[in-house]
């Protein structure tokens, strides 16, 4: 009864967090489900157009249709002879060859060429006024986001809706929260009743937030709080043919701990050499392979780092990512962006990988990119970036390390990549390049060395995991990859499986 009790109470919260109602007897229903089938149930509701009290007979309907295709595993046979790595039933149509699609890809936006900052403390508080004016200007542009008073005028209003920077977060012995929230103007203190901590438990600092509430003049009592978040009715742009598109990271060229094996295989799948007859029907319909840094493993990076490396040296680990690389067919275009085990500067954002350290990845036509990297294939967006900024997330909100989609929901939730300033080193630009003004079609990273997939409001979230087995350093902090197993995803329809190269 305390399990039932529980998966009960989640359930509800997760209602109450969509911002649903639902009749007495439709609330029956969705706690009669199993709690995967509740929350699939919930999460279509969410990105759909409509009613937000729903009836029972809404729920019904909503389970009687197909459920939409999650993430599978697909374990990548040994040779020629060995079974299909498609599932029945998810096998992709009989299409055009990547080999005989044109390159459709754009850069979007790289910030390689709009670093420029003296790092002054101007700069710092230009770089927070840009953050605040471009996150203010998502809600600006929602519907329900209207009447926004600033803090220098809540003392004369009732009802209030304000949109600030967390500054402080703070509980109270009454299970209260307090925050503080600072606009262009001041700062006011803003009560979180106990009814929607739950609700501000997404909260961290930094982070731009909109808070409907009550004044006394003194402070604010919250009603509501909203993100920037992405829109529920956000419809993925899709490719006119079903072209695939391989993400991977955190290769760690040059490392002791890269698992060549696996990847080797991986290579050889690419090229249509492992599997039956499906199998490289479906590695034929890859024409593009993004890498979401850390491709080589670097130099000082962590302690005692040179008793684990194959070479000291940066120029020869990319030589070694060269070679491995050079083997992926020609008709696949190959993008990638820095991590902080690459040669280039460690502060957010990054620039791509100088030329000086990695010319042979240049030299094989690897599209080189910095980080984070916003770009179009076959119409399809897709930001990719590395992750660092997600260690921060999961400490803020106590998300599980085995659960990277899960913080990487809450960066799009919050519409930017690195809201907690302080541990993650961000450089003051101009322009902050972090905020998430354009909603992705696919939000890919790494850097967690953990694989994980989630579908947010049609965006699709994917952490590709690694190709480096455990460190002692990994070791000695408790994480446990799971490497060589990386994510395929299909432009067209939006098929996403994880494959598995970790056989033998």
């Amino acid at each position: 009864m305390i399990g039932t009790s529980q998966v009960a109470k989640r359930t509800v919260k997760e209602l109450l967090e969509a911002g649903l109602q639902v009749t007495p007897r439709a609330l029956d229903v969705i706690l009669a489900l199993e709690p995967s089938l509740a929350s699939l149930v919930i999460s279509k509701v969410k990105a759909t157009e409509g009613t937000l009290v729903l009836t029972e007979e809404d729920i019904r309907k909503l389970i009687e249709k197909e459920e939409p295709r999650e993430a599978t595993n697909v374990k990548a046979p040994k040779s020629e002879e060995a079974q299909s790595i498609i599932p029945p039933g998810l096998k992709p149509k009989p299409a055009l060859t990547a080999r005989e699609v044109d390159e459709d890809f754009e850069v979007v936006m790289d910030p390689t060429k709009m670093i420029g900052t003296s790092g002054s403390l101007d700069d710092f508080v230009n770089y927070f006024k840009d953050r605040y004016m471009r996150l203010s200007n998502l809600f600006l542009k929602r519907g329900d986001i209207k009447g926004i008073c600033r803090t220098c005028e809540v003392g004369r209003a009732e009802e209030v809706k304000l949109i600030g920077l967390v500054r402080e977060i703070s509980r109270a012995r009454s299970g209260s929260m307090v925050i503080e929230l600072e606009d262009l103007d001041g700062v006011v203190s803003v009560l979180i009743p106990s009814n929607l901590t739950d609700k501000a438990r997404h909260l961290m600092l930094d982070q731009v937030v909109c808070v409907e509430g009550r004044s006394n003049g003194a402070f604010v009592v919250a009603d509501n709080i909203i993100w920037p978040d992405i829109p529920f009715d956000h419809k993925p742009r899709r490719a006119d043919e079903p072209i695939m598109a391989v993400f991977i990271s955190d290769t760690h060229f040059g490392s002791k701990k890269f698992m060549e094996k696996p990847f080797t295989r991986f290579l050889e799948w690419l090229q249509g050499k492992r599997g039956d007859e499906k199998s490289r029907s479906l590695a034929k319909q890859v024409k593009y392979l993004v890498i979401g840094g850390d491709i080589v493993d670097g130099v000082g990076v962590y302690p005692n780092q040179e008793k684990e490396l194959v070479v000291e040296e940066l120029y020869a680990q990319y030589e070694i990512a060269a070679r491995h690389l050079e083997n992926v067919p020609d008709y696949v275009k190959t993008i990638a962006i820095p991590g902080g085990h690459d040669a280039t500067r460690q502060a957010l954002p990054q620039p791509a990988i100088p030329k000086d350290y990695s010319e042979p990845l240049y030299e094989i036509g690897v599209e080189m990119l910095g980080d984070p990297a916003y770009f179009r294939i076959h119409g399809v967006e897709v930001l990719c970036f590395h992750g660092d900024p997600l260690n921060d997330v999961m400490t803020a909100l106590s998300i599980d390390s085995h659960y990277p989609e899960k913080a990487m929901i809450e960066l799009l939730r919050g519409r930017h990549l690195a809201p907690v300033y302080g541990s993650t080193p961000l450089s003051p630009e101009p322009m902050d390049l972090l905020v998430i003004e354009k909603v992705p079609d696919i939000f890919h990273c790494g850097h967690l060395h953990v694989n994980g997939q989630e579908n947010y409001r049609g965006v699709t979230v994917i952490n590709s995991g690694t190709f480096q087995d455990q460190t002692d350093y990994q070791k000695a902090m408790g994480l446990t990859p799971t490497p060589g197993k990386p994510y395929i995803v299909n432009l067209k329809d939006f098929w996403v499986a994880q494959l598995d190269f970790t056989g033998d």
